[in-house]
């Protein structure tokens, strides 16, 4: 003789409806609500921090990297021949290479002789950095969020 789970779990969900809540289930329900109420507390410094680093970046400006002339370990000297947002084509001797801003340059892929422009690279790639990493910290609240929206929705609708 098979058995029936279906038939088992409606039986236990028909009992628990109308039941008061257990105080480990209290317990369940304050704790996602403190879990929500803390990432909600952290997300919201967090899009401040990023909001932060958006002026930051802002002040920082915009240069251009067209014309500048680099030098490569394997390619040798070259000069940025275009420019599309943070990308760079780069026309060495024999060959053109795409390079993205301002890693490249920050990392030293491509040395550059003005120390003024290779610190601007390295601001803006450390702002970068941190832009990336709030903002996927941002992400990973929200998430956290509602996965103990989902824990709090189970536990009550056990209650019904």
């Amino acid at each position: 003789m098979p058995l029936n789970i279906e038939n088992d779990d409606a039986a236990v969900k028909s009992e628990e409806r109308g039941k008061k809540p257990t105080k480990k289930t209290k317990e369940m329900l304050e704790e996602n609500s403190k879990q929500i109420e803390e990432l909600e507390a952290s997300q919201k410094q967090l899009e401040e921090e990023l909001a932060g680093l958006l002026k930051e970046e802002e002040a920082l400006g915009d240069k251009s990297a067209l014309k500048m002339k680099v030098t490569h370990k394997k390619y040798g000297e070259g000069t940025v021949t275009s420019q599309d947002g943070k990308y760079i084509e780069v026309k060495f001797s024999d060959v053109v290479k795409k390079f993205v801003l301002p890693g490249c340059i920050a990392d030293k892929y491509l040395e550059v002789n003005d120390d003024a422009i290779l610190d601007y690279y390295i601001k803006c790639n450390e702002i970068h950095q941190k832009k990336m990493a709030t903002e996927l910290k941002i992400k990973s609240a929200t998430y956290a969020i509602q996965r103990h929206e989902d824990a709090i929705d189970r536990l009550k609708a056990k209650l019904k």
